[in-house]
């Protein structure tokens, strides 16, 4: 009998540390990383406090015409904190051939581009990666699904959370997005509620186009 009280007592003992710990934090996107151009991983939480524009980039798309546009961007708003980050992918009607290699010259090199451009990645499906499942699927997530196609955006604010989501039709120059940016910036942003798209962000129909 002694035993078993001392068994009951050790699990309340347990229950009760148990009931002490925090919870476990929630996800957010400094919980992931991005396979960086030499392969090595990169966390996303090297980026605390700055705000995060990721880019699936695709050189062979039609909308690859913003890719001067996201240029321009990224040199506008670096003093304010902006970090651009381009994610090639050959899922969206193959319009990032090549290897990893003929990918970094295209954007690095030819394109000049100064922000960061990762590994050819998948972004959807059973090989996404994580990231993006975050993205697209996670509690915070922006409507919209899977990534339907090339240039689709994803802000990530300061504190690692995903609070906007557009569509390849809004340009990077386009008065939305930089009316956003604009009140991320002097703290006027409102995230709109998970499901809710932004005006004229809704989903890319883009199906037939690259």
């Amino acid at each position: 009998e002694k035993s078993v009280g001392h068994g009951v007592a050790r699990e309340m003992g347990s229950r009760a540390e148990r009931l002490d710990k925090p919870e476990k934090a929630e996800k957010n996107a400094y919980s992931f990383q991005l396979p960086g151009p030499d392969g090595k991983g990169i966390p996303l939480s090297d980026y605390k406090g700055k705000t995060l524009l990721l880019v699936n980039l695709g050189h062979g798309s039609s909308y690859n015409e913003q890719l001067s546009a996201l240029i321009q961007l990224a040199d506008k708003f670096k003093d304010k904190g902006l970090v651009i980050i381009g994610v090639p992918s050959n899922e969206f009607g193959s319009a990032e051939r090549g290897t990893d290699a003929e990918i970094q010259k295209l954007y690095k090199v030819d394109s000049k581009v100064p922000f960061l451009v990762t590994e050819h990645s998948q972004l959807t499906g059973d090989q996404a990666l994580p990231l993006y499942e975050y993205l697209t699927k996670g509690k915070d997530a922006p409507a919209g699904g899977d990534v339907h196609w090339n240039y689709t955006k994803f802000v990530i604010d300061g504190k690692g959370k995903v609070i906007a989501r557009f569509d390849p039709d809004v340009a990077p120059d386009s008065a939305e997005m930089l009316s956003t940016l604009d009140q991320i910036f002097d703290g006027t942003f409102k995230a709109k509620p998970t499901g809710e798209r932004p005006a004229g962000g809704g989903l890319a129909v883009g199906d037939s186009q690259i």
